[in-house]
Parts: structure tokens; sequence; C-alpha cells
């Protein structure tokens, strides 16, 4: 047993460097440098920095119809200005990651039926895989357009184990990392929170996860489903997303569930894209804040990723 996570530690701490040879919105080069006491750092030699951006006013309803002069992008407090700028929806390379853990036997169908629906009515374009983790992650497959194999994998879930949520959000953004595509979503299903607490689930933590959400270029999304009585870690799963500019849903019926996922839909399509080149381009490893806003609305609210780190290359 001790052999065994032991192994299962190691594999994902390794896929975990392999991720984090990727640093949020960037166009970059960059050399991971894993050691024991900080194996998520990275050196990066940042060029521009790549942003979607969600706008939606206080109903919560997207915001169309804005240009470049609209925007307001700050990097530390520092304006900065825009050099790459569209509003039209661009192709999306998505990894849905369903929670086949043992409590999901109650709600299987209807969450069977729910991912289903959203991959059925995917963009042209866009390419999804399914994964499915309990204390295990496994991944159907190559990305795909084709719906009728990705809804033959989902309708393939079966329930069973422990929840091991933290490793498998790090091994799905791993995976994204190595797929084509410009624009990364990930979408997580989960009704309950990591088994780790037990000692069964994630060999990596909750701040392995946030971590890694903010250092790769996807954007994350979250269903928790609160029905039949179930314990969703809020807080991991809203940190998670808002790092990357995405959001966090917790319907609490089974009939909310098509809804949740038909709203995530929109959202992660319906994103202006912009890039600037940083004016304090100073290499020194910090973390840096981004925010954006749009000129003169205080009623919109402009969702993207928190910031990223500005690491120096090795030499």
């Amino acid at each position: 047993m001790r052999t065994s996570r032991w192994i299962r530690r190691n594999a994902a701490a390794g896929l975990a460097a392999a991720l984090f040879a990727a640093v949020a919105g960037t166009l970059a080069t960059a050399a991971v440098r894993q050691t024991r006491q900080d194996p998520f750092r990275i050196q990066v030699q940042v060029e521009a920095v790549n942003l979607g951006v969600a706008v939606s006013d206080e109903r919560g309803r997207f915001v169309s119809g804005l240009t470049a002069d609209d925007f307001v992008v700050r990097e530390d407090g520092v304006p900065q200005q825009i050099s790459f700028f569209a509003a039209e929806a661009a192709p999306l390379t998505i990894l849905v990651l369903l929670d086949a853990s043992l409590s999901m036997r109650v709600s299987l169908d209807y969450v069977k039926e729910a991912a289903a629906t959203f991959v059925d009515r995917l963009w042209e374009g866009d390419v999804a895989m399914i994964g499915e983790f309990n204390d295990r992650v496994r991944f159907g497959g190559e990305f795909t357009d084709d719906r009728f194999r990705l809804t033959a994998n989902i309708m393939a879930l079966d329930p069973l184990g422990p929840t091991a949520l933290y490793d498998a959000s790090i091994m799905a953004l791993e995976r994204l990392h190595f797929a084509d595509g410009d624009r990364k979503v990930l979408l997580i299903f989960t009704d309950g929170d990591d088994s780790r607490s037990m000692g069964f689930g994630s060999e990596m933590s909750a701040g392995d996860a946030i971590e890694a959400a903010r250092l790769t270029d996807a954007v994350v999304y979250a269903i928790g489903f609160e029905g039949n009585g179930a314990r969703v870690n809020k807080r991991f799963l809203r940190r998670l997303t808002e790092e990357t500019g995405g959001q966090a849903l917790f319907p609490e019926r089974t009939g909310d569930l098509i809804g949740s996922f038909a709203r995530i839909e929109a959202d992660m399509h319906a994103q202006y894209r912009l890039a600037y080149i940083p004016r304090e381009a100073e290499r020194d490893g910090e973390w840096r804040e981004i925010e954006v806003s749009v000129r003169g609305r205080r009623d919109l609210l402009a969702r993207t990723r928190n910031g990223y780190y500005a690491f120096p290359s090795e030499d």
C-alpha cells in the first residue's frame, strides 16, 4: 500500500512538472526547474500576455459590441497598451472532467444527460475530450469533434471509489497544455470534496492545483452539484476558476444541471481576446497582477485571469 502511494505521488508530481512548462496567457519560451523545496517554479521569458475577457452586465448577461478602445488593462496598476484585439468567437479545445466517485451513483443518469447535451452543442471548430476521476484519472482518447465518440465516453461512466479532485485537476491541465489550440478550457464537474483528508484522495494539495491554474493558459470552469446532501468544496472551486477568469456554479437540483452546462458553454464562447506587451518587462520572477475593466462603465464586470509569473530565463 505504501509503495503504491509513493508511485502515485511521484506520477502526479511528474505530470505537474510537465504541466508547469506553460505560463498563463503568454507567448513565451519556458524551462521548468523542479526542486524538493519549490517543485513548481517556472523560468519564463515573457513577450506578450494574451487574455480572454468575458464582460457581463449586472444581470450576468454577456455584453457584445465592445471595441479595443472600451477596455482598460493594468498590470500591477500600470496601464498597458493593447496590441491585439478580437471580438469574434474562436474555436475551443475543451476537456470535460467528470467526477466518477461512488457518491455520483445517485445522480449518474442526470449527469450523463447534461454532459451529453453539452458536447452535442459544441460549436463548429470546437474539439473536446472526456476525462473521469475517482482516486485515479482516466481520459477518453484524444481531442475530437466526433460527438458520437464523446457521448459514448460519457455513457461509459461507472462511478466507484473515493475522490482525487486535486490530482485530477492538475492532470487535466497538463493534458490541455500539450493539446493544440489557441483557446483552452477545462470544465470540472463534481458532487463532493477531495478525499485527501481521509487518506484516500489526492497526493497533491489544493494549493498545488490552484497554483497549476495560475500557471496555465486554460480557463477553468466548474459545476459543483449540491444535490443529495453533497459537501462540495466551494472555496476550492471558486479559487480555481477565478484565477483563470472562469466561473463556478453550484446547482442544487438535478433538473438544473443541463442549464448549468449551457450557461457555462455560452460564457466560454462569449469572450473578447486581447493581448499586450508589458511596459515593465523586468523578469524578476514576481507575480504580476492583471486587472481589466470597461472604460467608464462601472456597471459592467470584466473577468479574466488574475495574473502571471515573470520569471527570468535560465542560461
